[in-house]
């Protein structure tokens, strides 16, 4: 109870930017830019993460508001849960098939690509391992759930968090402007965007800033099956960078199968939960309607959170090698999975 009390300063404080944005920032900048609104998609979620990002670099930051910027992460995750109501099974395994497909392959090529250069640029091999599990998975949560296996020093882990969000920053961006001027459509977008963004959590920021339909929610739902299919393989990833921190050390099946169930991302279970329920018909249209705006403002409130998290001071502090190992696996990456939709999306 202490702990949630300690955190409704700081979610007020997002709340009330939230209403802001939706209620009065976008409804300008629809009016007043509508060609900046249309080519840098400057929406309310876009828009969010902007504030977010401002409030948290150019003002000092308020101590009584930090455990609620903190916990700003699980409205996020909520808003992923609620989002599975969007979904039947049927859509799931139509749309799995290529993702699973394509994540495979570029969550095991990425993390291959960063290892093989590490050792061409001879980085420290716990810095490597983390810059790879973080550029081949989903950014930041991969990077701090390997840190520890890898034996990182906190100027490491720093680092590593620094090249990921300083690449998917740029990634949000410039996403939505190049998928407009290549006329993607939202399945081709929302697939790019959740196999080509480093950091997952600014996947849904990309998404929803692109989004064209908002009652549908196309891009979104396409971005976040592929986003949720690469989280899925943390920790199987998690049990291969094991063998490669130490040639001396082996897993045993006992802790293969611990590390597994330690790093397995629960919050997907209620995601599934919420899509089952749409499947056997729990929810009407006017349930789906309500859930839809709950989890807009979810989406809205997380990623203000989210900007307020990205430290400018972490970022400025990454360079030589370990830049330079991201910012190749971050345009490879964004480059083959762009080519890759293309191929195989409409």
């Amino acid at each position: 109870m202490k702990r949630f009390v300690s955190i409704l300063p700081g979610l007020a404080l997002l709340l009330a930017c939230a209403v802001i944005v939706r209620q009065y920032a976008e409804p300008w900048i629809k009016l007043n830019w509508k060609s900046g609104f249309d080519l840098l998609h400057l929406n309310a979620m876009m828009l969010s993460f902007l504030l977010g990002i401002a409030l948290g670099n150019l003002l000092p930051r308020p101590a009584w508001a930090a455990q609620g910027v903190a916990g700003s992460a699980m409205v996020l995750k909520a808003g992923v849960v609620i989002m599975g109501s969007l979904y039947s099974f049927a859509e799931i395994g139509r749309i799995g098939q290529t993702s699973l497909l394509m994540i495979f392959f570029f969550v095991f090529a990425t993390f291959g690509f960063v290892i093989w250069l590490g050792k061409l640029l001879q980085t420290p091999r716990p810095l490597t391992g983390v810059l790879a599990c973080g550029c081949g998975i989903c950014g930041v949560s991969a990077e701090i759930a390997a840190a520890p296996l890898m034996g990182a020093t906190a100027a490491e882990l720093a680092y590593c968090i620094g090249v990921t969000l300083g690449f998917g920053l740029l990634e949000v961006l410039t996403y939505p402007a190049i998928g407009t001027m290549l006329g993607l459509s939202s399945s081709q977008f929302g697939g790019w965007a959740g196999t080509g963004i480093l950091n997952s959590a600014q996947v849904l920021a990309v998404a929803l800033s692109y989004e064209k339909n908002l009652a549908t929610l196309e891009t979104v739902k396409i971005a976040e099956i592929f986003n949720i299919t690469r989280v899925l393989f943390l920790p199987f990833l998690l049990i291969i960078l094991a063998f490669y921190a130490s040639s001396r050390q082996a897993l045993t099946k006992a802790d293969s199968g611990k590390l597994v169930l330690q790093k397995f991302p629960v919050f997907i279970f209620g995601f599934l939960a919420m899509t089952a329920l749409t499947s056997i018909g729990v929810f009407s249209a006017l349930h789906l309607q309500t859930l839809r705006s709950v989890m807009l403002w979810c989406f809205s409130v997380g990623l203000i959170g989210l900007g307020m998290r990205t430290d400018f001071g972490a970022i400025r502090q990454t360079g030589g090698k370990p830049l330079l190992m991201g910012v190749s696996a971050g345009l490879l990456k964004t480059l083959a999975s762009l080519g890759a939709v293309l191929l195989l999306l409409k």
